[in-house]
């Protein structure tokens, strides 16, 4: 790749001892995140998962821990090292958790799939007969899709870090530049706050369903987490509508800005309204539901249920996605594309880009009406759209285009009907975690390998993997 070359003198690699640094210190939170699921393992007499997790994960994270005793240099964290850090930390925890998964019978590369669906809060899962398997597995999977919804919100700092319209509209506070630092710990600990009170809010709507209390807890974990790891082979098929519609409001939480619930309690409810991203969301999911009931046949219940697993990203089915007409796919597909919120654990290219996408349309027809002189400003609901903020998104929906194509015509390739082949490619790039069966422990494992890939492209929202990847991260060119 060639730059200009009045940019080269201005590029900056990242610095191994601030990336070091901040990873230990990453490091000494996911073993105690991974102490969790340990107590679970040993309390229910699952020793080996246990042990597994002890020895795997704990350990190998407090030995690196060692770096965050490094010093690293007084300057502030670059964007560059942002992005890096938070996609290396995706990567670490699935690997470290990949070992522990296997005390279930799973080979290497399926606890790999399995542990980086989870991390990635995508829920396709290649586990046969889930309802056989220890509480203990079941916990530690739905646990993964729990912090990995927190590490999200994160991840959303670092991609907006430097990017000071974005960094005011994630942590809702006028930061300027000299304290976007100040202003991400801020939104950092209101965003954990906000998120532990939504899960045991959750959990208090879906205890009275008829779901039994430990099942009602692993999946409210993952539908505020927009997961989708389920306890049984068939997902919500088996329940009862009571508990169906418990966890589609709670999925619905998670697919929403964190940054609102803030707004809501500082200037009150009243203030969502003019949320362009919350009537987005409700505008999808509804319209998503009609096709689906027109369409494809859906009972009205199970079209709007589904609608908002695919829009919500959250991956829960509350019937054999399989036998759907080609139409109720096409429209699945579109809607897991979309996503959820900017800020929030859903996946896909998020209502706001799409948004902005449609500004930019709608700016480009009008402006073959205008004078040549005439200076239109584009925005959306009260807020202006710089353009950094534009070429962002119209830059991420590009990438995301590009990579479901290229993964799907290697199964295409491999000799998957197109139609059932773009579903789960798409679901995984996405991280949304619906299936029409394609994911099994019977696929390729290039194949899995590719799937994993998209999970954690698709959660990384792609930049901050290219980062990692580019060869100028580390070295100036």
């Amino acid at each position: 790749m060639s730059f200009h070359p009045a940019v080269k003198p201005l590029m900056q690699p990242v610095r191994p001892a601030m990336v070091l640094h901040h990873l230990g210190q990453i490091a000494l939170i996911l073993a105690v995140l991974f102490s969790v699921p340990l107590a679970f393992a040993a309390a229910t007499g699952d020793w080996e998962l246990a042990r597994r997790i002890l020895l795997a994960a704990l350990l190998p994270a407090l030995a690196l821990g060692v770096c965050a005793r490094i010093r690293p240099s007084d300057r502030p964290l670059q964007a560059n090292e942002a992005l890096v850090i938070s996609a290396l930390t995706f990567i670490i925890a699935a690997a470290l958790m990949t070992y522990p998964l296997t005390a279930e019978g799973l080979s290497p590369l399926d606890a790999w799939f399995e542990s980086v669906s989870g991390v990635t809060t995508t829920g396709l899962s290649l586990v046969p007969n889930p309802e056989l398997r220890s509480d203990a597995f079941l916990f530690t999977r739905a646990w993964m899709q729990w912090f990995g919804g927190l590490g999200i919100v994160v991840l959303s700092l670092a991609l907006a870090f430097g990017r000071t319209e974005d960094m005011r509209r994630l942590a809702d506070a006028g930061v300027d530049e000299e304290s976007l630092a100040e202003g991400t710990r801020i939104h950092a600990r209101r965003a954990f706050t906000i998120y532990v009170l939504l899960t045991v809010a959750g959990l208090l709507l879906v205890l009275p369903t008829d779901l039994p209390p430990f099942d009602a807890l692993i999946h409210t974990l993952a539908a505020i987490s927009t997961g989708g790891f389920g306890g049984v082979s068939d997902s919500l098929a088996g329940f009862g509508r009571g508990a169906h519609f418990a966890l589609f409001a709670v999925s619905l939480l998670g697919a929403l800005p964190l940054f609102l619930y803030y707004r809501a309690w500082r200037s009150g409810p009243v203030s969502l309204r003019s949320d362009p991203e919350l009537r987005a969301l409700l505008i999808a999911v509804a319209l998503v539901a009609v096709l689906l009931w027109w369409l494809g046949g859906l009972s009205p219940a199970d079209a709007l249920l589904q609608a908002g697993s695919a829009q919500t990203t959250t991956g829960f089915a509350t019937l054999d996605l399989s036998e759907l007409d080609p139409a109720a796919k096409g429209v699945l597909i579109l809607s897991m594309a979309t996503g959820g919120g900017v800020g929030s654990t859903a996946g896909g290219i998020k209502l706001l880009r799409l948004l902005i996408l449609i500004r930019m349309i709608q700016l480009a027809v009008m402006r073959v009406q205008l004078p040549r002189h005439a200076v239109v400003q584009p925005a959306i609901g009260d807020r202006t759209l710089g353009g950094l903020q534009i070429e962002h998104a119209l830059v991420l929906i590009l990438l995301f285009v590009l990579l479901v194509l290229g993964s799907w015509m290697a199964f295409l390739a491999a000799g998957y009907p197109a139609l059932d082949a773009l579903f789960e490619v798409v679901s995984a790039t996405a991280t949304v975690g619906l299936s029409v069966g394609i994911a099994s422990p019977d696929l390729e494992p290039g194949l899995k390998l590719l799937l994993s890939l998209d999970m954690l492209a698709g959660r990384l929202e792609i930049i901050a993997l290219l980062v990692l990847l580019f060869p100028g991260t580390w070295y100036k060119p």
